[in-house]
């Protein structure tokens, strides 16, 4: 185990683990699901296997963001990692509206008379049913990961893995539905309904996504408020330092981050510029929440 491992905090390894898991089972469940789908000649279960796999390939990608969030690679950012989490947002969003776009173009160009295989549907219903157990397990595991220490890239995981369950229960409901039905054709409509009530949960979803996540893509400065309350702060402390340069605030996502400039006398230790500079940490930390501030102190000349 490595030295960035050992710093994780308990609330870290237990987000990894959690969609480390998920990926792995998701993984194996894909393969089945999309080996039984296929040769069911399902329409319900391609939708469901384009689905799958495209957000499968997202939750490769949000694993990879988040281990390396966790491990402090993305210091090159100046506003730390809240657009990276915003834009993983995206990326699963973007997803879904490709794979319903796909899904759509295939049910517009399906023939209604097309047999449905029986033997590889009974297949196809019990991948199914693993995958839906799977999908509520991870949607429990990811909400309870996420209540010590809220992330982006996880609340994303929730919300695409709550839609990955409504729509696994759909499935099922529709297979089992067309596996009951007699008439070959009155089960090719059902499965058709099937998956357009799949892809209009999906646009949904994506929806949601996109439109909480864009306006939060740029930098944006604090509101007066804060600027206001952070003013407040260096006035109550003044006597703690002895010249003031300026400062920058932003926001990064739902993260906030000021950068102060203060000027001390030279014969100022760095203990005694520390113990000055304290109070002004932790009246930011306490009035502001959310916040990360870091103080440049300069020595005048």
């Amino acid at each position: 185990m490595s030295f960035r491992d050992c710093a994780l905090t308990p609330d870290q390894m237990e987000k990894e683990k959690a969609v480390f898991w998920a990926i792995v089972l998701d993984t194996i469940i894909l393969a089945f699901f999309t080996i039984t789908g296929l040769l069911s000649g399902s329409m319900t279960a391609l939708s469901e296997i384009i689905r799958f796999m495209l957000l499968l390939t997202i939750e490769y990608v949000s694993y990879a963001v988040l281990k390396r969030a966790h491990r402090g690679r993305f210091n090159e950012f100046e506003y730390g990692t809240g657009k990276i989490e915003r834009i993983t947002n995206l990326m699963v969003a973007f997803g879904l509206l490709l794979s319903s776009l796909y899904i759509l173009s295939k049910i517009f160009s399906s023939n209604d008379g097309a047999p449905i295989s029986m033997n590889c549907l009974i297949l196809t219903i019990l991948s199914a049913t693993i995958n839906l157990m799977a999908n509520y397990y991870f949607s429990i595991s990811f909400i309870r990961s996420n209540r010590t220490e809220a992330s982006m890239i996880i609340s994303s995981q929730i919300a695409a893995r709550i839609a990955k369950t409504v729509s696994s229960a759909v499935v099922l409901c529709v297979l089992m539905l067309t596996l009951w039905l007699p008439d070959p054709r009155s089960a090719r409509i059902v499965d058709l309904i099937g998956s357009i009530f799949l892809v209009t949960y999906m646009i949904y979803i994506a929806y949601e996504l996109i439109r909480e996540s864009l306006p939060e893509i740029l930098d944006r400065t604090i509101p007066e408020p804060e600027h206001y309350q952070l003013l407040k702060i260096l006035a109550k402390n003044f006597d703690q330092y002895d010249g003031f340069n300026g400062y920058k605030a932003r926001r990064s996502g739902k993260d906030l981050f000021i950068l102060l400039s203060l000027n001390f006398l030279p014969n100022r230790t760095i203990e005694q510029i520390e113990k000055r500079l304290l109070p002004i940490r932790q009246a930011i930390d306490s009035e502001i929440p959310g916040s990360t501030v870091t103080i440049e102190s300069k020595i005048m000349s």
